[in-house]
């Protein structure tokens, strides 16, 4: 029972810093988008503009996690490390369809406008 709630928390630890990873890089190239464009910065719309870049590398990662689990889990043979990787992408990503179902929002985020 020790091993399964270590390998699950292992499993919430990377997919998390997976998409910490990839809001960093939207982060980057949004601030630099923001600095060269001509005008003035509305800082409101650069923060919901954040935001939903955070939001969009979650679901990007839990949708990754999909695919990338059961590959790694056969490829480096550590079957329940990247099993617990797949069952966490899995309720990640059935919470971002779950979001997107009741907000009626289908597309993908504008972020980068």
């Amino acid at each position: 029972m020790e091993t399964f709630f270590g390998e699950l928390v292992g499993g919430f630890a990377r997919v998390i810093v997976a998409a910490l990873i990839i809001w960093m890089i939207c982060l980057l190239i949004l601030l630099f988008k923001e600095l060269f464009s001509p005008g003035k910065l509305d800082f409101k719309a650069y923060l919901y503009k954040v935001w939903i870049s955070l939001l969009f590398s979650f679901e990007i990662t839990a949708y990754g996690g999909l695919l990338v689990g059961p590959y790694l889990m056969f490829k480096t043979e550590k079957y329940f490390t990247y099993a617990m990787v797949f069952v966490v992408a899995l309720l990640f990503s059935a919470l971002a369809i779950t979001i997107r179902r009741q907000t009626g929002n289908w597309e993908l985020p504008k972020f980068w406008s």
